[in-house]
C-alpha cells in the first residue's frame, strides 16, 4: 500500500456530493434528505415547518417529536437524579409520550379537536407517530383549508406552557383554561 501513489498526485480534498460546487451547507444537507420520497414520510417536516404558526412554536415542535424538550425523562438521561411526576396529572412519570399524548390533560386536548374534526382516533405511541399520520387525518376533511395542521402544535404547545407555569410559578389552571388557551393560539 505503500508504494500506490494514488489515483491523483493532489492532496486529498473533501467533497459534499450534495452541492453542485461541492461545499457543505446545511441546506443542501436538509433538502438532500427531504428530497428522499421514503424520508418524505418518515420525517413531517411541512407539519413542523410550513404551518401557520409562530417561529417559536414550530422549534418546539420540532424538539418535541425528536423529544428534545427538556422533561424529566431528558434530565434523567443527563445524569440529573429527579424524582419524576407528571406536573399535569401527578399520576405518571413525565416522558415526552406520556406529557404530549397520553397525560389525562392530553387526552382532554386531544379529545376536544377531534372532537371538532369529527374523528374517532386512537392515539400513536410517540409524538413523531403523530405527526406521521396527522396527515391522514387532514384528507378525511376534503377541504381546502388546513387549520387542522396546526391543531398538534396548538395542543403541544399549550401543554409545555401550562407545564412550565405550574413546574416554576406553581400556577394551576383548569381544564376549561387550557383547552380556552388551546383554542387561543
Amino acid at each position: 500500500l505503500n508504494a500506490f501513489p494514488g489515483v491523483t498526485e493532489s492532496p486529498d480534498t473533501p467533497i459534499w456530493k450534495m452541492h453542485k460546487k461541492g461545499i457543505f451547507s446545511v441546506k443542501s444537507c436538509y433538502w438532500s434528505l427531504n428530497s428522499n420520497q421514503a424520508m418524505e414520510m418518515e420525517w413531517p417536516w411541512k407539519l413542523i415547518w410550513k404551518i401557520k404558526v409562530p417561529h417559536k412554536v414550530s422549534g418546539f415542535i420540532w424538539l418535541a417529536i425528536r423529544e428534545a424538550c427538556l422533561t424529566h425523562e431528558v434530565l434523567q438521561r443527563r445524569g440529573i437524579q429527579i424524582c419524576s411526576r407528571c406536573y399535569m396529572c401527578g399520576e405518571e412519570a413525565e416522558v415526552n409520550s406520556h406529557l404530549f399524548l397520553h397525560c389525562r390533560t392530553a387526552v382532554n386536548l386531544w379529545d376536544m379537536f377531534l372532537c371538532i374534526l369529527g374523528v374517532n382516533w386512537v392515539m400513536p405511541k410517540t409524538t413523531l407517530d403523530l405527526l406521521r399520520q396527522w396527515e391522514g387525518v387532514g384528507r378525511r376533511r376534503r377541504s381546502k383549508e388546513d387549520w387542522w395542521k396546526c391543531i398538534p402544535a396548538c395542543i403541544w404547545w399549550t401543554l409545555w406552557k401550562e407545564r412550565n407555569e405550574r413546574s416554576h410559578d406553581g400556577k394551576l389552571n383548569n381544564t376549561q383554561k387550557i383547552k380556552m388557551n388551546s383554542l387561543s393560539l
